[in-house]
């Protein structure tokens, strides 16, 4: 059946107008995609070093040209284009006397992102990261100070993943396959993991962190 005049004209409308076109009810997805398809000669997608920084240029058919900012999940912290400065930031929070379930409050009501694909911090990444900046966060960071026996070529997880720059999480992995000499040892209520790291062993595991995968940050592991 041929269109009626007012059914043509309406179409004519939309096709002049491609916002309401694009977010009219009977827009499918699919319709979408052949309306970008028309109207997009190119996009460029320009990635700032190695941060989560992402320049998107669009190059519309007729010659125009528009510029949007997007961000993508990075592996680690120190990719974030603001490492140093959210770092500043946790050290001024903590020495201000704010504990980390109030510090991730206020760092996503600043707007700081985390490295992931999560959309805030919570007080177990605060903790971490705090702990990563050499920073005692609660009473467990200090259940080292507790042991009775130790011999001063060992460190504990979290003691090791400082060292190494790594998550303590990659570092548990270590203990548990082996990779590492390690021993558990009863402090207070809680066990410690003991892990003898000489200085050749310490080289060792910097080259082995730094060919292998770097995985998410487990905070409860010690």
């Amino acid at each position: 059946m041929p269109l009626s005049l007012d059914e043509r004209a309406a179409i004519e409308r939309l096709a002049a107008d491609i916002p309401a076109l694009w977010s009219a009810p009977t827009t499918t997805a699919a319709d979408r995609q052949a309306i970008a398809r028309l109207m997009l000669e190119r996009v460029v997608v320009t990635v700032q070093g190695e941060s989560e920084q992402v320049v998107v240029d669009c190059h519309w058919a007729g010659g125009t040209k528009t510029q949007h900012e997007a961000r993508r999940p990075v592996q680690c912290l120190t990719q974030l284009h603001n490492h140093a400065a959210l770092l500043e930031r946790l050290r001024e929070l903590h020495a201000g006397g704010q504990r980390a379930p109030a510090i991730a409050e206020i760092l996503n009501t600043e707007g700081w992102r985390p490295p992931k694909r999560r959309a805030t911090y919570t007080a177990a990444m605060v903790r971490e990261l705090l702990h990563r900046i050499g920073v005692a966060a609660s009473a467990r960071s200090s259940l080292a100070d507790r042991l009775q026996d130790r011999a001063p070529d060992e460190l504990t997880i979290r003691e090791l993943a400082t060292r190494l720059g790594a998550p303590s999480v990659t570092i548990h992995r270590w203990v548990t396959r082996g990779e590492v000499t390690a021993r558990k040892v009863p402090v207070l209520t809680h066990n410690l993991w003991l892990i003898r790291v000489g200085d050749a062993e310490l080289q060792r595991l910097r080259q082995r962190r730094s060919s292998g995968t770097r995985h998410s940050v487990n905070p409860n592991e010690v």
